[in-house]
């Protein structure tokens, strides 16, 4: 079925369209809600819940052909209604940090080093750069389909596609100077005292000031790596092992 048949189908309560609709699109928008909750069983459960109430709520959708957008925004509602309950939203930060524009992760590093960079960078970013990127980057979304999922307007898409692109660079570049530029810098070898080894959204944000602010650190010669190498490496969640409910 394509998408036109399947929202068809679910408003004639035929269970082969949800059913259809599940097995489309199940996988990616697990792997959207493993992202956003960092939780496998509360992405399952939204994800039911994203097409429980998307078999409810079919009438609502009034172009067949955005069928994918139309979920994924029901399921950012439902990860967000999963925070608000547990009391871990965390608000969009507001602009204003110190952009390395020039960010990169060094002259010759292997594919492999790269993703795991950016495994470390990820979690240095805010719930909505990450959201943001998942979106974009592991689910393919983009233009009117990524600010219909965004519940915004395409140009605030592409401004916060834009925020989350730069701000992973950022992380990636805070997580090379800190574990490499420290023998070369007293400042950031006192920053960095104590530090677990754990790259969080404050860490990220005062390494990322410190570029700024460092004739030692902020070296050109180690940025020759292109941004497309960071945003490709942006980690994903596999899709979910159960099958659709026996009753789609």
């Amino acid at each position: 079925m394509n998408d036109h048949e399947m929202v068809a189908a679910i408003r004639a309560a035929n269970p082969q369209g949800l059913a259809a609709a599940y097995d489309a699109y199940a996988g990616q928008i697990y792997g959207y809600c493993r992202s956003v909750l960092h939780n496998s069983d509360a992405a399952a459960d939204a994800l039911q819940d994203t097409f429980v109430l998307a078999n409810e709520c079919i009438d609502q959708l009034r172009d067949p052909q955005r069928l994918r957008p139309w979920l994924y925004a029901i399921a950012r509602n439902e990860c967000r209604r999963q925070l608000r309950t547990k009391g871990r939203t965390t608000g969009l930060e507001e602009a204003g940090e110190v952009v390395d524009e020039a960010v990169d992760l060094g002259a010759r590093l292997r594919d492999e080093e790269i993703r795991t960079l950016v495994w470390e960078a990820f979690e240095g970013l805010n719930s909505r750069d990450r959201e943001v990127l998942e979106l974009s980057v592991r689910q393919d979304l983009d233009g009117a389909d990524m600010a219909a999922a965004l519940g915004v307007q395409r140009n605030h898409a592409h401004a916060l596609l834009s925020r989350a692109r730069q701000q992973l660079e950022n992380a990636v570049a805070a997580v090379v100077l800190a574990h490499h530029g420290r023998k070369d810098c007293a400042e950031l070898s006192q920053m960095l005292d104590g530090w677990d080894g754990t790259i969080t959204v404050l860490m990220r944000k005062r390494i990322t000031r410190h570029i700024g602010q460092c004739e030692i650190c902020d070296n050109p010669k180690q940025r020759d790596v292109r941004p497309s190498d960071v945003t490709h490496a942006v980690p994903g969640a596999s899709s979910p092992l159960a099958p659709r409910p026996r009753a789609w």
